[in-house]
């Protein structure tokens, strides 16, 4: 393996991290519930009925990106 590969490969993983980071939680990172909508007043909202988790208030990319 050459010294490009290498740096292509950690480069391809800076650009997996940067995209998991930006995608919302389908479930609850904690119990693994699907996280169901808020409630209309809150759009973009999204929570776990058994826990409290809420996302975006909850969420920490470092945390919970599944990286």
């Amino acid at each position: 393996m050459s010294w490009q590969q290498l740096a292509n490969t950690l480069a391809e993983q800076a650009r997996y991290e940067e995209y998991y980071a930006a995608q919302p939680p389908v479930a609850c990172p904690r119990c693994g519930e699907p996280l169901r909508s808020g409630p209309p007043s809150q759009p973009g909202v999204l929570y776990c009925p058994f826990d409290n988790f809420r996302y975006p208030e909850d969420f920490d990319p470092l945390v919970h990106s599944g990286m």
